[in-house]
């Protein structure tokens, strides 16, 4: 993770040069919901402070930025209402453990920002400056509360926004501290001026009916109109539990990213759903979002990640997890040998490509040939390795111009029916040994001595390649998935 800068125009009357050449490669963005560290959490924050966010740390530290909504005022000031179930503040020495899960920023435009008072917000910015962790939403006056952040990430500029929708929160004022309400003139006002200065726009807002696991009707209506305006992710967080993610068309045809609610990454509440939260990450370029996935975590102290749940639609492979495409992809052309007559098999599918990853041509054979009994064979039965003609699946790496073997799978129990070669990895559909219908797809990554599956994706698909994160390198992916 790597942030060049984190500053706007108020704080500082600079921003990023507008003429510096954009890359082609994408960046990772990752987004949480409510993050409360008061409370029941304080003692575990206390005794245990490096477990917190020890079981998520790898994902949040591994993106480009990584951003949460903090639901407790950071302050030694006093709640201002009687001490009850409300009061969420916590130590200002507390930020460290945002900064020791990997957190670059943070919202604080929420109903809880000023829960000790107004000055409530300047403790928290200083306590979250002091670690290093930008503030978004809040200022010392309107004009700094609806500020850009913009920030540098993986070489882009990033604009960070964030609205309170709930009414709640102390609102900033000429001379007091305060956040960012939502007022559609500002807002629209605020997200114009990120589109103009930066390569990407994110929103956070913090509102929508409690513990309702539908999509909030009133913030998809924010946030289509967010990007409408230009906003390339909107995020929420306050109804603690996790909601819908949604793909839409914004400005310009651009696709963008809708989330109505991320819910806990880390609370003490027991309400039914409000123990579990949500990890969003997109891959977004200079040209929009390109990508995303959603993964599920448990809201307890610690927190932890459960994994990343699988693409119901076209989707494509980075880094071994699969990932959920946001627009059409044009693959790259696959490159079928012209004859394969000298080969000893019966050929199902092959391509040729940079399977190993390096600048030579490798050709990929899914074949299949008489039973051979092998150390391994002998001990599955033979009814789950044969077709009806007695023949046995396999896959293998050959040179094109002597068919020399590199690399031969053993006896696949799932023929491969259909590939393309992409730059060190392959795309795959499987079929079964006496039907050629697709009934899962899958990716394979060359690890030196021989390909490594990745988990499978159920149902049909189109094996192909595509450079979707702008490395140069081709990625596998399946295309023509159901949406469902």
């Amino acid at each position: 993770m790597l942030l060049g800068g984190a500053c706007s125009q108020a704080a500082t009357g600079k921003t990023p040069t507008a003429n510096k050449k954009v890359p082609k490669r994408a960046i990772r963005l990752l987004f949480a919901g409510d993050v409360m560290l008061g409370r029941g959490v304080a003692p575990v924050a206390k005794t245990s402070p490096y477990d917190l966010f020890a079981r998520i740390r790898f994902e949040v530290s591994s993106a480009d930025l990584a951003m949460a909504n903090l639901e407790s005022p950071l302050t030694t000031r006093p709640h201002l209402a009687a001490k009850g179930p409300d009061a969420l503040e916590t130590r200002p020495s507390s930020a460290r453990l945002l900064a020791l899960a990997g957190f670059d920023a943070v919202t604080i435009a929420n109903n809880h920002a000023g829960d000790a008072g107004p000055e409530t917000v300047s403790d928290t910015m200083r306590a979250l400056e002091a670690a290093k962790i930008t503030v978004v939403g809040a200022g010392s006056s309107p004009e700094q509360a609806f500020a850009p952040r913009i920030v540098w990430a993986g070489g882009l500029r990033v604009a960070l926004l964030a609205f309170d929708t709930t009414g709640q929160g102390p609102r900033a004022r000429k001379g007091r501290p305060g956040v960012a309400w939502w007022d559609e003139a500002l807002a629209r006002k605020a997200v114009e001026s990120a589109r103009s200065r930066a390569d990407v726009v994110v929103v956070a807002l913090h509102g929508g009916a409690p513990y309702a696991p539908e999509t909030d009707p009133y913030l998809i209506r924010v946030g289509r109109l967010l990007t409408s305006w230009g906003t390339d992710i909107v995020w929420a967080a306050g109804p603690h539990v996790v909601q819908p993610v949604h793909l839409i068309e914004g400005r310009g045809g651009r696709a963008a990213i809708v989330a109505t609610s991320l819910g806990n990454l880390i609370f003490d509440q027991h309400i039914p759903g409000t123990r579990r939260g949500a990890l969003l990450e997109v891959l977004v370029g200079a040209d929009g979002v390109r990508a995303y996935r959603v993964g599920s975590t448990i809201a307890t102290a610690p927190t932890s990640f459960l994994g990343w749940k699988a693409p119901h639609s076209d989707a494509v492979a980075l880094e071994g997890d699969w990932w959920t495409l946001a627009r059409p992809v044009t693959p790259a052309p696959v490159r079928r040998p012209r004859n394969l007559i000298r080969f000893k098999g019966k050929v199902t599918a092959a391509a040729i490509g940079a399977a190993e990853g390096n600048r030579e041509r490798q050709l990929v054979v899914s074949f299949r040939r008489p039973f051979r009994p092998t150390n391994v064979s002998v001990l599955v039965q033979r009814r789950l390795l044969l077709d009806r003609h007695g023949l046995t699946a396999h896959i293998g790496l050959y040179r094109p111009r002597d068919l020399r073997p590199l690399w031969v799978a053993g006896t696949l129990l799932r023929p491969v029916a259909r590939l393309a070669v992409c730059d060190g990895s392959l795309a795959i559909a499987y079929s079964t040994l006496d039907n050629p219908s697709i009934v899962a797809t899958g990716a394979w990554r060359w690890g030196g001595f021989g390909f490594t599956p990745q988990s499978d994706l159920n149902g049909p698909g189109i094996p192909a390649c595509a450079d979707v994160d702008g490395d140069g390198r081709l990625d596998p992916l399946i295309l023509k998935r159901s949406s469902r």
